[in-house]
């Protein structure tokens, strides 16, 4: 049992070492589990789905104290509110865990194991980075976009696109819609790395194909048959006009109290207008504060419009009860362009 009982107290030193670490780094998500009220676990009896990265808490609510909660040996994940031997607390507590690990850790309480246990189940929170290229298959001068535009992330945004155009294993940071010339043929492996605001990366590559154009074959003309070639007029080209692009994740956490967030970006620089809504059943249509920025061309900028104090508690109200919520928010410019992205709220 003493064996047992160091290998166990040493697991979970490690762990809160590890935590720690990560912790310093980015800030993390938290659930609550309450430990008490009659032997029991809740919300949920003790279960939580969460992401990697994230903490969970258990907090001692009584009128019973007498719990000690700690995981199941054996698993990559371990936390103990108290060590073995120690005597159960007669009062409020607290115990934190920040996960690292992605799976399923059970655990449960060492002095009720029959009737106090759950499962807290982490998922990848990491960023998926995509691309596309156009056009596929390029020619010697000629233009390639790229568009990282569709890159995701599940627990929070995309902060930085870095490319690396030219196949020589160097990122650098360019933006959703970079583009590039090249001027030697040849097979490019182009590849792309998003980092999320966890820091957090991931990294795409694919393969582009650039040829020479095909070679011009000119016909001779007898000088009796040619002639002189018409005078082409002088156009004015049109106007430019700014590229809008935006992105938000698809699902927003906090989102009560702070408002919600898009990111917007202009290949030629612009002005740019969010407004939005949100929406959830039983409850009146909330109108989001109107926010209006200036971007520089190719800059990428983060608009927050908040949700009115007088709106907050009725969302709120409805979010704890583990239900959604549905922002709408729509980003124009003055030249008409116009980008519309749709968030859910959750607590």
């Amino acid at each position: 049992m003493s064996g047992v009982r160091r290998h166990h107290l040493s697991a979970v030193a490690a762990t809160l070492v590890a935590c720690a670490t990560l912790a310093s780094g980015a800030a993390a998500a938290d659930t609550t589990i309450a430990v008490g009220n009659n032997e029991t676990l809740s919300p949920d009896s003790g279960n939580a789905s969460i992401f990697a990265g994230d903490n969970v808490t258990w907090n001692w609510v009584g009128l019973d104290f007498d719990h000690i909660i700690e995981s199941d040996l054996g698993q990559a994940e371990q936390w103990a509110s108290h060590p073995l031997g120690a005597v159960p607390p007669t009062s409020a507590f607290s115990l934190a865990h920040l996960f690292t690990q992605t799976g399923a850790f059970t655990y449960s309480c060492r002095v009720h194991p029959g009737r106090m246990f759950g499962t807290i189940t982490v998922a990848d929170g990491r960023p998926t980075a995509t691309f596309t290229m156009t056009p596929l298959a390029a020619t010697t001068g000629q233009r390639v976009d790229f568009d990282g535009m569709a890159s995701s992330d599940p627990n929070g945004i995309i902060m930085e696109w870095a490319w690396d155009l030219d196949g020589n294993g160097t990122f650098v940071a360019s933006g959703a819609t970079p583009n590039h010339t090249y001027s030697t043929a040849g097979t490019v492996t182009v590849g792309l790395r998003v980092t999320d605001n966890s820091a957090r990366t991931h990294t795409v590559t694919q393969q582009l194909i650039v040829t020479a154009p095909p070679a011009t074959v000119g016909t001779l003309v007898p000088p009796s048959l040619a002639t002189t070639p018409a005078t082409t007029p002088i156009v004015d080209p049109p106007p430019l006009i700014a590229k809008l692009t935006a992105s938000t994740a698809a699902k927003q956490r906090g989102a009560v109290t702070r408002g919600v967030t898009i990111e917007a970006l202009c290949d030629l620089g612009c002005v740019v207008t969010a407004t939005g809504s949100i929406v959830y059943p039983g409850g009146p249509k909330i109108t989001l504060t109107k926010a209006t920025k200036t971007l520089i061309a190719g800059q990428r900028l983060k608009i927050a419009m908040l949700i009115p104090a007088k709106s907050r508690a009725g969302l709120l109200k409805h979010l704890k009860k583990g239900k959604t919520a549905t922002a709408t928010i729509v980003v124009t410019t003055p030249q008409g362009a116009s980008v519309k992205k749709t968030v859910k709220l959750t607590r």
